[in-house]
């Protein structure tokens, strides 16, 4: 019964440190130029939201996941998002995406 119980105090132990990575993860994506936005969700989507240019977004995104891969985020896709689409209460499934990049598939 103790082993389980000492298991049961330890969780939140590590539940702190996937929370700490994303929040650094967080702060060094929307830390970089053009970037106006991003959140990591419960998935492991990292939504950046960013000003639609004249740009290669699937290498944009790919950047980003370089960019969040040494925080241990647990990405593991990330989604460009248009400006212009996240406002007015819409839901992330409406948002206008830019690209849509496979980190696990980034080296």
């Amino acid at each position: 019964m103790r082993p389980i119980l000492a298991a049961l105090c330890l969780l939140p132990l590590f539940a702190a440190g996937a929370w700490a990575d994303q929040a650094t993860a967080i702060a060094t994506v929307r830390a970089q130029p053009k970037v106006l936005d991003a959140s990591i969700d419960d998935r492991g989507n990292l939504y950046v939201v960013v000003k639609n240019e004249t740009l290669s977004w699937e290498q944009y995104g790919a950047a980003m996941c370089r960019l969040v891969r040494p925080h241990q985020a647990r990405v593991f896709q990330a989604h460009i998002i248009d400006m212009t689409s996240v406002g007015k209460g819409a839901k992330p499934a409406q948002w206008k995406r830019l690209a849509q990049v496979n980190c696990a598939a980034i080296n």
